[in-house]
């Protein structure tokens, strides 16, 4: 999009959000709020986001405690007020990475398409920092049950498949202070209640009747996907 169409589009929002404050209730609009977690490593200890490993992908648990989340490291500042679309029409800006070089992001790790997600028996959809054959590129997330391809450096944009809308962003803080990341929201459209309706049996399996819809507080567990899962699907 170029500048000109950008700043039209800033302008009509914002325009529309004076006269009709109720616009920023619709989904996807503006970031939804949830409780404000500690990324954690395996130890319990604050992660730090100068640490983290640049373009390996890791794996949460946020908003519940059955929807995986991808954590990356780009390595590079990604774009920033990028102005994405949801399949039911709503508008939202992604604000950009967070961390000393705005390159840290997090995605919902459930394809907006079929719902294929990062289970810990496997997992279709995965980043892929080398080339994947199918995306015809690197540092794509790809989802191989029907190579959907998103962008993590552009709001988990669509660029190839059938998916029909970004990934939901999860929203992220970062503390310079103490070098600590916090998830605090999603951005984008959540697909949870039909991901939970989709896989009840799986989640009930993995999890216990119940667990999967509970909300994270206070921390999550970060893991390197390769901990997570020892089954990834690459394509």
């Amino acid at each position: 999009m170029d500048r000109r169409r950008f700043i039209t589009l800033c302008t009509s929002t914002l325009t529309l959000i004076a006269a009709n404050p109720a616009v920023l209730a619709q989904p996807g609009a503006a970031v939804k709020r949830y409780a404000r977690v500690k990324l954690v490593d395996r130890n319990g200890q604050p992660l730090k986001a100068s640490r983290l490993a640049k373009r390996a992908c890791h794996v949460f648990h946020y908003p519940y405690a059955g929807t995986p989340c991808f954590l990356i490291d780009l390595g590079k500042a990604t774009a920033a007020d990028m102005p994405l679309d949801t399949s039911g029409g709503s508008h939202y800006i992604w604000q950009g990475g967070v961390g000393p070089q705005k390159s840290i992001v997090a995605f919902s790790a459930i394809c907006p398409h079929q719902l294929s997600y990062a289970a810990k028996r496997q997992s279709f959809i995965n980043y892929r920092a080398d080339a994947s054959p199918v995306a015809g590129r690197a540092d794509v997330i790809v989802c191989c049950a029907h190579h959907s391809i998103f962008d993590p450096a552009q709001g988990g944009k669509v660029i190839g498949g059938p998916a029909p809308q970004p990934l939901a962003t999860i929203a992220l803080e970062y503390d310079a202070g103490t070098d600590e990341i916090y998830a605090v929201g999603t951005h984008g459209a959540e697909l949870f209640d039909d991901f939970f309706t989709a896989f009840k049996k799986e989640l009930i399996e993995d999890l216990g009747r119940g667990v999967a819809r509970q909300e994270v507080v206070d921390k999550a567990t970060v893991l390197p996907i390769a901990e997570y899962t020892p089954d990834q699907v690459l394509c």
